[in-house]
């Protein structure tokens, strides 16, 4: 056994269980079930006594029996104070994820832990700028009727979902692949702040656990696990959004995938996920609709109460959006090639722009391929 734990509380022994190398969720229940729930006779147990249960091995066994724990306990305790931390089994545990294969043995927190519903938005980290515009948005406005928006606060789609619902005062939780006091990309430490203080940055990793290619797929079905369902704003064929989107599915969570241009490497994992039965993505409207019957809380369709009044923005139009919409008045119906010749902009910027419009339902699509205001 490691020294000097007899006399350890239930909460610090939870806590150095979190810590030891090569324990996992699944092999931390077995040997709460091996030593009837009490995290204090684990670390009291003979080695005999660990081998005999099912997943530990010698790496886990001199983990357990090294020296120095006293030590780590102490200085990790005095890191806590500012901070909080959830343990698997507590009531202020988060609901949701006690429902997934593996749940976390330990959660830190910094800052708090929102009220739910909690909705996933993901994406890549390379996104075009209408991705990140629409995730933005999309979270802004699912913020402001009330879900609480989750995701990692990397780079690109998980950034703009987190900004989104700051924009709308809302609710955000951020779950890292790291500890939470490293803060990963180090550009985000102003994001970082802004959460903290207005929602919580999560991890199920010790201070100081840098992140590697291990920790990111564990932090993904956390993002996962915690929601009643997941968005999927812009994947390549492969990549993390599509090990997320694979963990909600198995978790029996609802997938939504926005759709894209088809020659859009960016779009071809949300496209496949759509194939494979993922529910399309058009607007916060189509969200609330989709998982108003499981969840907990009674969400309104929209801020103007009409159930069929298209979703709007809820921001300003880009000034190219504009542009492409003012040609589109007085009943005109137009082609790519009209648009570009009436408002001078490159055909990109264009189909861009005639995306977000029909998203947001305000241009549709004729069968002709020309487009025309709803």
């Amino acid at each position: 056994m490691p020294p000097n734990t007899d006399s350890l509380s239930i909460s610090d022994s939870r806590l150095l269980l979190n810590s030891i190398s090569g324990l996992g969720p699944v092999t931390y229940r077995h040997l709460l079930d091996e030593f009837g729930g009490d995290p204090r006779l684990i670390l009291q147990a003979r080695n005999r006594e660990l081998r005999a249960v099912r997943g530990v091995g010698d790496k886990i066994i001199n983990s357990l029996t090294a020296q120095g724990h006293e030590v780590w306990l102490a200085k990790e305790k005095e890191k806590l104070e500012k901070r909080q931390v959830f343990f698997l089994g507590a009531d202020s545990y988060p609901p949701h994820l006690n429902e997934i294969y593996d749940p976390p043995i330990g959660l830190y927190l910094a800052g708090r832990l929102p009220e739910g519903p909690y909705l996933s938005i993901v994406g890549t980290r390379n996104p075009t700028r209408y991705g990140l515009r629409f995730a933005r948005e999309l979270a802004q406005q699912l913020a402001e009727i009330g879900f609480c928006i989750v995701s990692g606060m990397a780079r690109g789609i998980d950034t703009s979902a987190h900004e989104g619902a700051l924009d709308a005062q809302g609710k955000t939780l951020a779950f890292l692949g790291s500890g939470i006091d490293v803060v990963y990309p180090p550009e985000n430490l102003g994001l970082y702040k802004r959460i903290i203080e207005q929602g919580g940055v999560a991890s199920e990793f010790p201070f100081g656990r840098k992140p590697d290619r291990h920790t990111f797929p564990k932090r993904n079905r956390l993002v996962a696990g915690v929601s009643v369902g997941i968005i999927v704003i812009e994947s390549a064929s492969t990549g993390g959004s599509l090990i997320t989107a694979q963990f909600a599915a198995d978790q029996g969570r609802t997938v939504f995938a926005l759709p894209g241009r088809v020659d859009q490497l960016s779009s071809a994992g949300c496209h496949h996920l759509i194939r494979e039965g993922a529910t399309l993505l058009r607007s916060a409207r189509d969200v609330v609709e989709e998982l108003g019957p499981v969840l907990p809380v009674s969400l309104p369709v929209a801020s103007s109460g009409e159930k069929d009044s298209p979703a709007q923005p809820s921001t300003s139009m880009s000034e190219e959006e504009e542009k492409t919409l003012h040609a589109l008045s007085d009943g005109a119906i137009l082609g790519l090639d009209d648009l570009c010749g009436l408002t001078h902009l490159p055909a990109p910027e264009i189909m861009a722009s005639l995306t977000m419009l029909e998203l947001n339902r305000l241009i549709s699509k004729r069968p002709d391929g020309r487009y025309e205001r709803t």
